[in-house]
C-alpha cells in the first residue's frame, strides 16, 4: 500500500524537517563565525609581520646612508625613503587580507628600488662594501623560508647569479653589471614568491572552510550509518587538496578548494533527504502500529512511502490510519 502523511502528522513532519535544516544552518553559521575570528587573528599576525619587514627595510637604508652621491641616484634614494614612510602609514590601516597583500607587494617593490640605487653606486664601493652588499641580498633572501618551494627555478637563478657576482667581486665593472642583474632577478623572484604566498594562503583558507563543511556532513552521515553518493569522490578531492597545499602548489590547491566546496552541497542535500526518509518512516510506522497493522516493511521516499503489512486492509483499518494522520494513496 502506498501512503502519504496528512493533517497534523504532515505538519509535524515538515516542522521536524525544517528544524533539522535550521540546526544544520546554525551549525554552519557557528563554524563560519569561528573561521572569521581565526581569520582576524591571522590578519593581526600578518600586520605584525609586515611591520617587522618595514622595520627591516628601514634598517637596510642605513647601509646606504654613508654613501653620499649627487644627482639622480640621491634623488631616487630619497624617493624610496619617502615611499617607505607612506607604506608605514598604509600598514597602520591594514584591515583585510587584500590590503595586507598589497602592502606586502609594495614593500618588495620598495626593496627592489633601494637595491637598484645600491647597484647604481656599485662602482664607488670598496671591495669589502661590495661583499657587505651581497650579504644584504643573502639576508633578504633568507627571510623567505618557502621561496624555493614556491619558485624553485627563480631561486636557482638567483643562487647562480649570486655565486657569479661573488666570484667577480674584485673587478669593479664586472661587479656593477653582475650586481644589477642579481638585483633584477631577486626582485622578480621575491615578487613572484609574495604573490604565490598570498594565493596559497587564500587557497588554504578556502580549503579549510570547505573541509570543515564536508567533515561535518560526513560525521553526521557516519552517526546515522548513511552511505552518501559521491562521498568517496569528495574524500579523494580533500586528500589530494591536502597534498597540493603541503607541496605549495597554489594553483592546484585553489582549483581543489573550489571542487571541494562544490561537492559539499550535493552531499548535504542527500543527507537531508535521507533524514526526511527516516522521519517519514517513523511517522508511518507509528501510525500503522496505532491503526492495528502488523508491519512487514516501510520503504520511504521523500514525501510518501510504500507500506508492506500483514493482514487484511479493512475499511476500519483505513479509517484508523486516517485518524493517525496517514492517508492511503493506493492499496495493493
Amino acid at each position: 500500500m502506498d501512503v502519504a502523511l496528512a493533517g497534523e502528522r504532515a505538519r509535524e513532519f515538515e516542522g521536524e524537517r525544517r528544524r533539522r535544516i535550521e540546526e544544520r544552518r546554525q551549525q554552519e553559521e557557528d563554524r563560519r563565525r569561528a573561521r572569521a575570528a581565526a581569520h582576524a587573528s591571522r590578519l593581526a599576525v600578518e600586520r605584525e609581520r609586515l611591520s617587522g619587514r618595514l622595520v627591516a627595510l628601514a634598517r637596510r637604508t642605513e647601509a646606504l646612508a654613508g654613501i653620499r652621491v649627487s644627482g639622480t641616484a640621491e634623488d631616487e634614494r630619497q624617493g624610496v625613503l619617502r615611499t617607505l614612510a607612506v607604506l608605514g602609514t598604509r600598514l597602520a590601516r591594514v584591515s583585510n587580507q587584500a590590503d595586507a597583500d598589497a602592502v606586502h607587494l609594495d614593500l618588495v617593490a620598495a626593496a627592489r628600488r633601494l637595491e637598484a640605487v645600491r647597484a647604481g653606486l656599485a662602482a664607488a664601493l670598496a671591495e669589502d662594501e661590495r661583499l657587505a652588499a651581497l650579504a644584504l641580498v643573502a639576508t633578504r633572501l633568507d627571510e623567505w623560508d618557502d621561496r624555493e618551494a614556491l619558485d624553485a627555478d627563480g631561486a636557482q637563478a638567483v643562487a647562480d647569479q649570486l655565486a657569479a657576482v661573488r666570484a667577480g667581486v674584485a673587478d669593479t665593472r664586472t661587479f656593477r653589471f653582475g650586481y644589477a642583474r642579481l638585483n633584477e632577478l631577486v626582485g622578480e623572484h621575491l615578487t613572484l614568491v609574495a604573490r604565490r604566498t598570498a594565493l596559497l594562503a587564500e587557497a588554504r583558507d578556502s580549503a579549510q572552510e570547505a573541509a570543515e563543511s564536508l567533515e561535518a556532513i560526513l560525521t553526521e552521515a557516519d552517526a546515522l550509518d548513511v552511505e552518501l553518493p559521491g562521498r568517496a569522490d569528495a574524500q579523494e578531492i580533500r586528500d589530494l587538496l591536502a597534498v597540493h597545499l603541503a607541496a605549495g602548489r597554489f594553483q592546484e590547491a585553489a582549483h581543489g578548494a573550489v571542487r571541494l566546496a562544490g561537492a559539499a552541497p550535493s552531499l548535504e542535500k542527500a543527507l537531508e533527504e535521507h533524514l526526511d526518509r527516516r522521519e517519514l518512516a517513523r511517522h508511518v510506522t507509528e501510525a500503522a502500529v496505532l491503526a492495528g497493522l502488523v508491519i512487514v516493511e516501510v520503504s520511504p521516499a521523500v514525501r510518501a512511502a510504500r507500506l508492506a503489512y500483514d493482514g487484511d486492509l479493512t475499511a476500519e483499518v483505513v479509517a484508523r490510519l486516517r485518524d493517525e494522520g496517514v492517508d492511503p494513496v493506493s492499496a495493493q
